[in-house]
């Protein structure tokens, strides 16, 4: 006996041979498993970060991921996890829980259906990993922005003396960065797992030069200038060239800056 899409039972010779020799007989139901990764993660994470407890699997998760097709079974396969122990009294994630019975334990789904829920469960147990550090990341922003408003403000009533090498300015554009690092945090949580990019979660980009804008933060280049050269390079002029040459060097200097390579700017948002 297996559970149709629709709920109600049904026989099939074919899943039953498969069952006991698996490599002699083929599971004749489509997965759409592959196609649906990315819409399913996508899903269920704004699901969990919507609720209060983004950490616990509710009862509507695995209908909200595509594991089940109705809530009734979704609240059916919770409470099956619940009595396992795959989930704790909280909702979180053991996958240490799963073992050779688990086809047993949750025998009201079909084979495909229990290999996209044991996907779903490792990969939302990867996905508290990752919201735990951003979390920790976040908590110890806030910690270093509150120390550093707390200098600025005694700085700016008079209670601290100023030295030369931590001013009031440098203080502030450090309150600025910390601000920026933190929202930075609080955006790549708000990211879908199909809007991520690699760099940004590695923490390999270039914060400084989001922070300050790529493009402005960078000098002009000066081209065709040598040692002895007059201005814009021309030698031989002692300094002075005719409008015609201005113009000319003008429009040389653009070509050059916009063919230099700026490299790839940080992109937070990756297309989908």
């Amino acid at each position: 006996m297996y559970r149709k899409r629709n709920g109600s039972l049904g026989f099939s010779f074919t899943r039953f041979a498969n069952a006991a020799v698996p490599n002699f007989f083929a599971d004749p139901t489509p997965s759409y498993h592959v196609d649906l990764t990315g819409y399913r993660r996508d899903m269920c994470y704004m699901h969990q970060i919507a609720s209060a407890d983004p950490y616990s699997l509710d009862e509507r998760s695995f209908y909200v991921a595509g594991v089940v097709d109705s809530e009734s079974v979704s609240k059916r396969v919770h409470a099956k996890l619940k009595k396992h122990e795959i989930l704790r009294e909280d909702g979180s994630v053991d996958t240490f829980k799963i073992g050779p019975r688990f086809p047993h334990q949750l025998a009201l789904l079909n084979l495909n259906r229990q290999k996209d829920l044991v996907g779903m469960l490792f990969w939302w147990e990867e996905e508290c990993q990752r919201l735990r550090k951003l979390q920790a990341e976040e908590k110890e922003l806030d910690s270093l922005i509150e120390e550093a408003e707390g200098k600025v403000a005694a700085m700016a009533t008079g209670t601290e003396d100023d030295s030369p090498e931590r001013s009031s300015a440098d203080l502030k554009g450090t309150v600025d960065q910390l601000k920026f690092a933190r929202e930075r945090v609080r955006m790549k949580r708000r990211q879908r797992p199909s809007q991520r990019d690699p760099d940004v979660e590695a923490d390999k980009d270039d914060i400084l030069g989001a922070f300050h804008g790529r493009s402005k933060s960078l000098p002009n280049p000066i081209v065709g200038a040598g040692v002895g050269d007059g201005i814009g390079g021309v030698s031989g002029t002692n300094g002075e060239v005719n409008p015609a040459q201005g113009q000319q060097l003008q429009q040389q200097q653009q070509q050059q800056h916009q063919q230099q390579d700026l490299g790839r700017p940080p992109q937070y948002f990756a297309s989908s």
